[in-house]
């Protein structure tokens, strides 16, 4: 009876994933939060469904009842997350929370399988991001003088960046983490949004020549003092950032073009001068020649990710343990080993959905500020996606970033829920023009009726 319980709830779940999924982008059919309410309802129902039937699944095949104890946590963590977003803040949008939650519960329970003691910590740092992110949301909807602190947010930016390159330490040939009183951060993740709302100050008031050169001046500084750190990664993902925000504020497909040179450029030259980044791009190249050195971490990778199947090979089923860093920067070949290819490529219709959704939201923005702050953090979120699922998969060499939401660490998690609180609030300011534009239609109505009198 235990193993057909396990049996068919394997496939359920992956079942389940994939309607999870096709919600997301049904809901895009509708401008109206109201009209999505069931959308979200039947979501919410789907994932309470998945995240019983993963620790049912847990428990059976581990007999720990120690682990119901997890499971109530994230239950607490994930219904703080819906529940209390939808009592403050009614007007935001629910998608993004609620593939929020569904990327967070899949973390938890991968990480229980692989370590339950950072499942653990990653549960108490969600819990701190989502009161983070309420606070957050709150600041950037109230205060409208963060639009005028330009030069603050470069200024900041340099210096966190520079604080780990002087006091950094090596991390797979890279400068991205501090520690500070026991505590490991990793800056370049807070700089990612720092350097969003950089660009969004300077854009908003005019996308001529000028703004495109200090906008630059400013990104290359910042990619310098990666590269420096030897941090490629992040480089990457702030020049796609720039590129994006600067094309949607000028539209002019010159300075696209200019930039994708650029990038090449700099993708040779970080190429020419840095070791580790000749051993990735090696080991991309035929991992199978250096199987028992270098292309070691990735060949286990695809292990993982073909003897998944459709369905996965279930919760402990499987040997994730076999690629180093896991957690960290191979947490979807994971997914894909015990959860099967249809709950991964669910996973990231999830996360294009909600990249979607944040276009969407920006198109419906006047203010032109909030505009290009849900583009900067749509196109990171989806960008950062696929560099660690392309190479987890062999399609891109490996850059050593990680899966917004769902890879363990806590700057990560913590820096991407304040990317989500900052884009609700943008959301509230759209529903204030909604609001203000329907008054003056009103006013223009009622002396449209009183002229006729």
């Amino acid at each position: 009876m235990r193993l057909y319980i396990v049996e068919i709830s394997k496939y359920v779940i992956a079942i389940l994933s994939c309607l999870f999924a096709m919600c997301g982008f049904i809901a895009l059919k509708f401008k109206s939060e109201k009209k999505r309410a069931p959308i979200y309802a039947l979501q919410i129902i789907m994932q309470v469904i998945i995240l019983v039937l993963s620790f049912i699944t847990i428990v059976l095949r581990t007999g720990n009842l120690n682990y119901i104890f997890y499971g109530i946590g994230i239950v607490l963590v994930l219904s703080s997350l819906l529940l209390l977003f939808s009592a403050f803040f009614p007007d935001g949008n629910k998608l993004i929370i609620n593939n929020a939650a569904f990327l967070m519960m899949t973390s938890v329970i991968m990480l229980m399988r692989i370590d339950s003691g950072k499942a653990l910590r990653q549960m108490i740092i969600a819990g701190v991001s989502i009161v983070a992110m309420f606070i957050v949301c709150e600041i950037v909807y109230k205060l409208p003088v963060l639009t005028n602190l330009t030069w603050a947010y470069a200024i900041l930016g340099a210096v966190f960046l520079g604080i780990v390159l002087l006091c950094g330490s090596i991390t797979n040939g890279s400068y991205i983490s501090f520690t500070a009183f026991g505590v490991t951060f990793q800056p370049s993740e807070f700089v990612k949004l720092i350097f969003i709302f950089f660009l969004s100050c300077v854009l908003c008031r005019a996308a001529t020549i000028k703004e495109a050169l200090i906008t630059f001046g400013v990104a290359m500084v910042y990619i310098l003092i990666l590269m420096m750190s030897r941090d490629l990664g992040a480089s990457a993902i702030l020049f796609i950032i720039y590129l994006a925000v600067l094309f949607v504020a000028s539209r002019n497909p010159a300075y696209l073009l200019a930039g994708v040179g650029i990038g090449m450029v700099g993708a040779i030259a970080g190429f020419m001068l840095f070791r580790h980044v000749r051993v990735r791009v090696q080991a991309w190249l035929d991992p199978w020649s250096t199987i028992e050195s270098t292309g070691y971490q990735l060949t286990q990778s695809l292990f993982g990710i073909s003897s998944g199947g459709w369905f996965g090979l279930g919760l402990f089923k499987g040997n994730p343990q076999t690629i180093p860093y896991v957690e960290d920067d191979f947490i979807f070949s994971a997914i894909a080993e015990e959860f099967g290819i249809i709950y991964s490529i669910s996973m990231i219709l999830v996360v294009i959905s909600m990249f979607l959704m944040m276009l969407f939201e920006a198109s419906r923005l006047r203010d032109r500020w909030s505009k290009y702050i849900d583009c900067g953090i749509a196109v990171w979120l989806i960008f950062q996606t696929f560099l660690t699922v392309g190479g987890g998969s062999k399609f891109i060499p490996l850059t050593g970033v990680t899966l917004p939401l769902v890879s363990y660490g806590g700057t990560s998690l913590m820096v991407t829920m304040l990317s989500i609180g900052v884009f609700e609030a943008t959301c509230l300011i759209r529903v204030d023009e909604h609001y203000e534009a329907l008054e003056r239609y009103r006013q223009a109505q009622a002396m449209s009726h009183d002229y006729q009198d």
